[in-house]
Formats: C-alpha cells, structure tokens, sequence
C-alpha cells in the first residue's frame, strides 16, 4: 500500500495532538497517495531521482529513472508531492462531504481528482499527454 506522508506528519499538517482521525487518516493517506500517483501517471515521478555527474537522471535497464532510497531503504518522495498530499489531506479532512473547495466544478468533468493548491504543486512533475 503505497503512503507518501506518515499518520504523524498528517496529524501535524492537521494540527492535531491526539489520535482521533487515525482511522480516517488510515484510509486516506493511501487513497491520496494513490490518486497523487495516479495523476503524475509516472511512478517514479513521486519520487527524487539519482542523478549522475552530469546533472543527468541515472536510468535502470527499462529506460525509467533510479529513485534515491533514504536512510530507511525506502524511496525519497519529492518535497513536492509530499506537500501536495499533505494539502489534499487538509482539504478532504475539511470538507468531508465533498463540498467547498474540494468540490468538483461541473465543468470540470471527471478528470479533476485533487484540490486546486494540490494540482498546482504537482502541474510541473505531471507526464504531459497530448492527443
């Protein structure tokens, strides 16, 4: 199950001292994370990748970047996609209903899945698609 912040960096994002939300936030860091990753449509675009002498992203033998792996031998996330999961936790944990601002416009269509702060953290990491 792929989370890109942990419960207590959600809490903090929250300002929350106890635990009251962490069967909320059980599901939803995984659920964002999930639709963050689905929406830079890349994986690895999650996360900081190796780069060589050069300044040049360092490849496997597929042709896709080498994500840094950090102290914990886990991938490093982008600071940028760990604030924008952050803020789309914030925004779902506000409107909860699927109101206010994380209310999808109607002329939005069905491609719109993150609040606008998220998306626009986010917009320069995406794999662009033209058709």
């Amino acid at each position: 199950m792929l989370e890109l912040v942990t419960i207590t960096e959600a809490r903090s994002q929250l300002r929350q001292d106890g635990n009251g939300d962490d069967a909320w936030l059980a599901i939803f860091i995984p659920a964002i994370s999930d639709a963050v990753a689905r929406w830079l449509k890349d994986w690895w675009r999650l996360y900081v990748v190796e780069l060589d002498a050069n300044n040049v992203p360092v490849l496997d033998s597929s042709g896709e970047p080498i994500p840094v792996v950090d102290s914990n031998g886990d991938y490093e996330v982008k600071p940028a996609v760990r604030a924008a999961v952050l803020i789309e936790i914030a925004s779902q944990s506000r409107f909860r209903e699927g109101d206010g601002v994380a209310a999808v416009p109607a002329d939005a269509g069905y491609g719109y899945t993150l609040c606008n702060a998220a998306t626009n953290l986010l917009s320069p990491l995406r794999k662009s698609t033209v058709r």
